[in-house]
């Protein structure tokens, strides 16, 4: 009786993981069907790396900064600052997302992916 238990309970133990993981999965997918909403703009502002913190604030909002070609990390050459940590006014094209939970914690409302700059 004892084996039977254990033997069900072995059998079970899987399947709890296979649906977390497909359940995890499908929490993913609705945020990108969030992102596919997007609306190429151009901004203009103040550009903050420091840890966890990648956001670029233009016209009073604060933007969570995807930066997939590494556009800003590579932009200050005329800006004096060696380091991880940057602070430099800059001019962006890219795309924003619809409003969400970005960043960190979800502490931005909007994200802007870069493309280039200005």
């Amino acid at each position: 009786m004892i084996i039977n238990h254990k033997l069900l309970l072995l059998a079970v133990i899987p399947v709890i993981f296979v649906n977390t993981g497909c359940a995890k999965t499908s929490a993913n997918t609705d945020h990108d069907d969030k992102s596919t909403i997007e609306k190429q703009v151009k901004l203009q502002g103040k550009f903050k790396r420091s840890f966890e913190i990648h956001e670029l604030s233009s016209n009073g909002i604060t933007y969570y900064v995807s930066d997939p070609k590494q556009v800003l990390t590579q932009h200050p050459k005329g800006v004096k600052q060696i380091g991880y940590y940057r602070y430099f006014d800059t001019c962006v094209i890219g795309n924003v997302s619809s409003t969400g939970t970005y960043g960190p914690l979800g502490k931005y409302q909007s994200q802007v992916t870069v493309h280039r700059l200005c």
